[in-house]
């Protein structure tokens, strides 16, 4: 087991020792970012690539809060809404009407944006589908993914001739794998990640061409709402003002059994956990992309890569033996059936949840939404407090209503906890 690499000195090789996958990963910069600081400092100092075009800077560097409606996010590089059915057909065929919802993306303090959203309000089998992307490594992944995920859901339905046997239905209860989204979202997964790896390997630019991506896909429609994910994005669902967690993280610190269950199939491909990162460089076990973890000759380039780094020595190197990917865009996916209780689901990047708890985000959407705020205008200011409070990363809020609550006899006629943050985010006319 290797010992904590990046705790250690610039050129140090690797020692043999015992990791410690119960704690965060040690830097502090470190801790709020997939890649490990050394692994991102040598990529920073160019490594042979070329700097991002003047206008590639500027563009990922701009500060992002992006409305709900088509007009806001106009050449938006970090969020997307892809095309929907007509919206009035739409809502003939499924018997309800789209959902209202509201997205908003923060920079923050990072000097690049990787986090991006991609939304389809009329989509597919009456579901409104809604992604939240976290890139790492640069932005190539995130954006691929953002133009191309939706398409490839669509294309897999299509083959499957699956959308018949999704019919809406008010009879299944409990929160369990459901028969038919499954293996549709896990092959929607794979498919996306191999067309990614083979997309950035031709296309992408060089400094990027190791860029990774995680993704928490949810689709919600009136009787249920299904959730994809991979990686340490996370969706929520509010029922009657609880929060219900409808994701879990993929990460390889801490004691839990999603944990310990991920540190088990990595080492059991010939992974390794160090400073609670995958092989000590990685802080996400799932993640799209991330083309130096998957495959012969990407784990080749990882061992090699770790080298020159001088992250550890040639037998350590030449001692792996790799089995398989230690990181896979294997998603979990789960299922729950919606009730007359439940209220609306946020979908956010661990730029959120670092700085709140899922309860605190649900307290806080849910008396915004009583006092007659927008679902666009309770996003915003969920990733403005986010920032405001500290967060170190990018941040992305998708919050959807769910048609259920009639909010306009919720009203409690008070500030609500985001009313009295004042001046800072003005008042609801």
């Amino acid at each position: 087991m290797a010992a904590a690499l990046w705790a250690q000195p610039e050129g140090l090789a690797l020692r043999n020792g015992s990791a410690a996958p119960s704690q965060r990963p040690s830097s502090s910069a470190a801790s709020h970012s997939h890649l490990g600081p050394r692994w991102r400092a040598q990529q920073a100092s160019g490594a042979g690539a070329a700097p991002p075009h003047p206008v590639e800077r500027r563009r990922r560097r701009r500060r992002q809060r992006h409305g709900s409606t088509p007009a806001a996010v106009a050449g938006s590089s970090s969020y997307a809404q892809a095309s929907s059915q007509d919206e009035e057909a739409w809502e003939a065929t499924y018997g309800q009407p789209v959902l209202r919802y509201g997205t908003s993306l923060e920079q923050g303090v990072r000097e690049t944006m990787e986090d991006a959203a991609q939304l389809v309000p009329a989509g597919r089998c009456g579901f409104f589908f809604a992604t939240v992307f976290d890139g790492h490594g640069g932005f190539a992944a995130a954006e691929y993914l953002q133009q191309n995920l939706y398409r490839i859901f669509t294309r897999v339905l299509d083959q499957r001739d699956a959308e018949a046997d999704l019919r809406m239905s008010v009879d299944v209860s409990g929160l369990a794998c459901p028969t038919h989204l499954t293996p549709i979202l896990t092959d929607s997964f794979h498919h996306a990640d191999k067309d990614l790896l083979a997309w950035m390997h031709a296309n992408a630019p060089e400094e990027e061409r190791t860029s990774g991506c995680t993704a928490t896909t949810c689709l919600v429609r009136k009787d249920l709402v299904v959730v994809a994910n991979v990686g340490d994005s996370r969706a929520v669902l509010s029922r009657a003002g609880r929060a219900i967690d409808l994701s879990t993280e993929h990460r390889v610190w801490g004691k839990s059994a999603t944990v310990l269950a991920e540190i088990e199939r990595i080492e059991s491909v010939g992974g390794w956990v160090d400073d609670g990162r995958v092989c000590g460089v990685l802080a996400v076990s799932r993640a799209f992309g991330d083309m130096e973890f998957k495959g012969q000759e990407g784990l080749k380039m990882l061992l090699q890569k770790g080298l020159e780094f001088g992250l550890w020595d040639q037998k350590f190197a030449d001692s792996r033996r790799f089995t398989g990917d230690p990181v896979t865009a294997q998603p979990d996916v789960t299922e729950l059936a919606l009730h007359e209780g439940d209220e609306f689901v946020v979908v956010a990047s661990d730029g959120l949840w670092d700085v709140m708890d899922s309860q605190e985000v649900v307290k806080l959407a849910r008396r915004d939404l009583q006092r007659g705020s927008h679902p666009q205008e309770v996003a915003a200011k969920l990733s403005a407090l986010a920032v405001k409070r500290g967060s170190q990363d990018n941040v992305a809020v998708v919050l959807i209503d769910l048609g259920k609550v009639d909010w306009s006899k919720q009203s409690n006629g008070g500030g609500g906890l985001f009313g009295s943050l004042g001046g800072l985010f003005g008042s609801r006319g």
